[in-house]
């Protein structure tokens, strides 16, 4: 589908990539950047990048970079097309009505036949667990579970047949092609023989935030295994970045989220008015759902199970959900009950109390540690020194590290010391050391990757150098496997007078790889000083160049043209002298 660039342009400059991006990611401000952990691999140390001024992100971890409208598509697995037009709703901008291609019209009615599929088999699912004989013993098991009709109907709630081909013989009855069921996960099998993945189960839809049934959970009635069986992640669904019930739980007036562990927790406490509850699909807490609940709740409250199990997972997402800028608090459920059991038993102010009693994550901590021992101390001392470091308020750290000190038996002032050294190693010596550990290499000698990243670094950003840049580096200087270097060069080229901001650049091409290429391009540090800015320009037209004219000398057979190109490196070492920053800079 084409837009008109002028459009692109208004929803680019309308659309602040620091806003979109922290619906995701929990950002620091640094200087000009903002840094978070990346939502788009595992990390501990941030290296994701947003560049406020020119409108672009870029991970110094993974590589990856580009404009708002590449990491809305990264994130929500969507087309260009589609993002521009979500970003062009918030922003209020009226696009216009445009012819698609066939490559565009096809991927697109692709995406929307598969998530009609999906809502037609949460239709079958549901139609066969309220209606079909032979879904008895499913409607039992949800009356043991005290699931009501109202909540069954809205959340959906099915039933696979025990038959092996029933949902596929009805999906493939309504035209959808065997093809694009395999792809949901619905059906498996070939050549003509095809069966049902899920059989004889509970069936719970999916629904990402918008409501559409983007995959499905099964849970097996009476004996079989898995017990519990989900979706793998498909061109609609990424287990890693959904919650199951977010798409009721955002319309909550709570202000905390409720974090449990299973289907059935969610529908308990939803029954029991508790309509902030949310799960994980099948996985441990990932970075990207901590994100998710950010972008609805300012708080969450973890309620896992209280066995030992349920506890190690929350340690685990405690520092997760922290990371994504969450106030987090832990419930632990007396009995070793499961909370679904517990509100079974007690109800909803029980409950209820329970959560305005749940510990803050040091308190949680705390009551894990062995206090009996010495070597219990000791350990506990390790772990606290750990937890106490990552909370950003001064005064509430300062608060805990008395309260630990106290329970740990040791001087507050010695806690407080080894606190603070802890914070420096982690804030500044291994953030920058993970940081420069992934800055670009160059791949030639001289370091000709560098040497482009430069230059284009300094076109974009000083208009004026343009021309200079254009007269002294020929296009074909850039190596032809670096096509889009060169594309972007010709494009800051033709535009010698224009704004250019770095995300601009992005526009240039929708291949994922290029557009990392750009993002580690626009992510060099350009000196401030002018003389040192001369020197940065200069250096990085002789690599270019001298790399270049080394190529050429290796392939020339005529003396004459040798002779020129020596004449032309002799002249690269007067170039610091010959070259004018000043018009640049003014």
């Amino acid at each position: 589908m084409y837009y008109p660039d002028e459009k692109v342009q208004e929803v680019r400059d309308r659309s602040d990539i620091v806003s979109v991006v922290s619906r995701y990611v929990s950002l620091t401000r640094r200087g000009n950047n903002y840094f978070g952990l990346c939502p788009f691999h595992s990390e501990k140390t941030p290296s994701f990048s947003v560049n406020a001024p020119g409108q672009f992100f870029h991970c110094f971890g993974c590589g990856v970079g580009g404009n708002v409208f590449t990491f809305l598509q990264r994130m929500e697995n969507i087309t260009f097309p589609e993002a521009l037009e979500q970003l062009a709703e918030e922003a209020h901008i009226e696009l216009p009505q445009t012819e698609m291609s066939p490559e565009e019209k096809a991927r697109i009615d692709r995406r929307e036949k598969m998530r009609l599929a999906n809502r037609d088999a949460a239709r079958f699912f549901y139609m066969q667990l309220t209606q079909s004989p032979y879904a008895q013993q499913a409607r039992d098991y949800l009356d043991s579970r005290k699931v009501t009709t109202e909540y069954l109907k809205k959340f959906g709630l099915g039933y696979a047949p025990i038959s092996r081909n029933q949902l596929c013989r009805y999906l493939m009855d309504k035209g959808y092609s065997a093809e694009l069921l395999k792809s949901l996960n619905l059906i498996g099998g070939d050549n003509g023989k095809y069966y049902d993945r899920f059989f004889n189960r509970v069936m719970f839809p999916i629904f990402d935030v918008r409501g559409n049934v983007i995959a499905f959970g099964g849970r097996v009635i009476g004996k079989g295994e898995p017990k519990y069986l989900n979706s793998s992640d498909t061109e609609l669904f990424n287990k890693r970045k959904n919650l199951y019930a977010m798409n009721i739980a955002k319309r909550s007036r709570r202000k905390e989220a409720l974090l449990v562990e299973g289907y059935m927790d969610v529908f308990s406490l939803h029954q029991a008015g508790f309509d902030n509850a949310v799960a994980s699909l099948g996985t441990s807490l990932t970075s990207e759902q901590a994100m998710l609940i950010r972008r609805y709740f300012e708080e969450v409250c973890v309620v896992y199970d209280s066995d030992a199990a349920g506890t190690n997972a929350a340690r685990r997402a405690v520092p997760i959900l922290e990371q994504a800028g969450l106030k987090v608090r832990v419930m632990q459920v007396p009995g070793n009950k499961d909370p679904d059991d517990y509100i079974k038993a007690n109800g909803h102010d029980a409950f209820e109390q329970l959560i305005e009693t749940a510990m803050d994550p040091v308190s949680f901590e705390l009551s894990l540690s062995n206090m009996n021992t010495v070597d219990g101390r000791v350990e506990a001392l390790r772990t606290m020194k750990d937890r106490l470091m990552r909370i950003q308020d001064d005064s509430e750290r300062q608060i805990h590290i008395r309260d630990v000190a106290s329970r740990l038996q040791i001087d507050p002032a010695t806690l407080a010391r080894e606190v603070e050294e802890a914070r420096r190693s982690y804030e500044s010596a291994d953030y920058w050391k993970a940081r420069d550990a992934v800055r670009p290499k160059g791949k030639e000698p001289g370091g000709t990757r560098i040497a482009e990243c430069q230059i284009l670094a300094l076109m974009v950003r000083f208009p004026a150098m343009r021309r200079q840049m254009a007269e002294r580096i020929p296009e074909t200087d850039f190596p032809e496997e670096d096509q889009i270097v060169r594309t972007a060069f010709r494009y800051l080229k033709e535009r010698p007078d224009g704004k250019v901001l770095a995300g601009d650049l992005f526009i240039l091409t929708e291949d994922e790889k290029e557009q990392d290429i750009l993002s580690r391009v626009l992510a060099v540090q350009i000196p401030e000083n002018t003389a040192e800015l001369s020197k940065f320009a200069a250096e990085s037209v002789r690599v270019i160049r001298g790399a270049s004219l080394d190529r050429q000398l290796r392939e020339c057979q005529d003396i004459s043209k040798m002779q020129d190109l020596i004449i032309q490196k002799k002249q690269l070492e007067r170039l610091e002298t010959a070259w004018d920053v000043q018009a640049a800079v003014r």
